[in-house]
């Protein structure tokens, strides 16, 4: 599953909750075969989130904007809730990455941040793509794993100045054939995108661990059970009531974390706190 770049959602650290999932996680780990890896508490808010990687400044440019922009929706929002993360009872999926987690409630403003994000940071620029692909297909090639790509500048864009006149020409070219992109088609199937997505997909919910056991045996299932209501003093963990104890938090931090290779290898790109 790609991941690429997503935005997280995290209790604030040396929180009594924080630390409490923290010590959580690392004593169901115990439980699971082959040392599964060690991650941080957080909510996904989207995966693949629209940031460039090859050139270092357009990274922070990138990730400076997105978590500015992460606030100000989230701001924007009314603020009718007392928490803005309420954990709901423990699950498993045969999925690597939802093998044991906490359903979290999907509180509107939660489900409204996800839709915004993902509308602007990724679904956006994947429509600009594809359509730029379809009414400028000069502009691609194919490359030799078959995936269209955007054909580097020639050579003549990069002359110095005394050929600059060769380059405008150039370039003239290049505007004269090349469409505009219809913005406004492109933001409306955006949003309607979106609004599908954070219906029908978005799943707020908390990991405790990766990994690729299954099925989850009926002795090991009571194990993590009853560690889990030892460690958040609750009677009943996987009760649908879960909500009624309070555990969650309002606020928190936000990070883009690049979520390529070895789960232990994820970077941290940037944070911000949320007040």
């Amino acid at each position: 599953m790609a991941l690429g770049v997503a935005l997280w959602l995290c209790p604030k650290k040396n929180t009594q909750l924080y630390d409490k999932l923290l010590t959580l996680m690392s004593s169901l780990n115990t439980l699971f075969p082959n040392q599964p890896p060690k991650f941080e508490p957080h909510i996904t808010i989207t995966t693949n989130v629209d940031v460039n990687l090859v050139d270092s400044e357009k990274t922070r440019d990138d990730v400076n904007k997105i978590l500015s922009a992460s606030v100000v929706a989230l701001n924007s929002l009314p603020t009718n809730h007392s928490n803005l993360v309420t954990l709901g009872k423990i699950d498993s999926q045969r999925k690597y990455f939802k093998k044991l987690y906490f359903q979290v409630k999907k509180d509107p403003n939660l489900v409204s941040l996800a839709r915004i994000i993902r509308e602007i940071f990724v679904i956006t620029p994947q429509e600009i793509e594809a359509e730029n692909i379809k009414i400028n297909p000069h502009l691609y090639t194919t490359n030799s794993k078959g995936n269209t790509v955007r054909r580097k500048p020639s050579k003549k864009h990069k002359r110095s100045a005394s050929s600059a006149s060769t380059a405008q020409s150039s370039t003239v070219d290049i505007d004269e054939r090349t469409k505009p992109i219809e913005m406004q088609k492109v933001q409306a199937i955006a949003a309607a995108k979106a609004a599908e997505w954070s219906s029908s997909e978005f799943d707020p919910h908390i990991s405790l661990v990766y990994s690729d056991l299954h099925p989850i045996d009926n002795a090991l299932w009571r194990t993590i059970k009853t560690r889990v209501s030892d460690y958040l003093n609750v009677a009943n963990c996987d009760a649908e009531g879960l909500e009624d104890n309070g555990l969650g938090w309002d606020g928190g931090v936000l990070k883009l974390v690049l979520c390529e290779g070895d789960v232990n290898d994820w970077i941290v790109l940037g944070s911000v706190d949320l007040h």
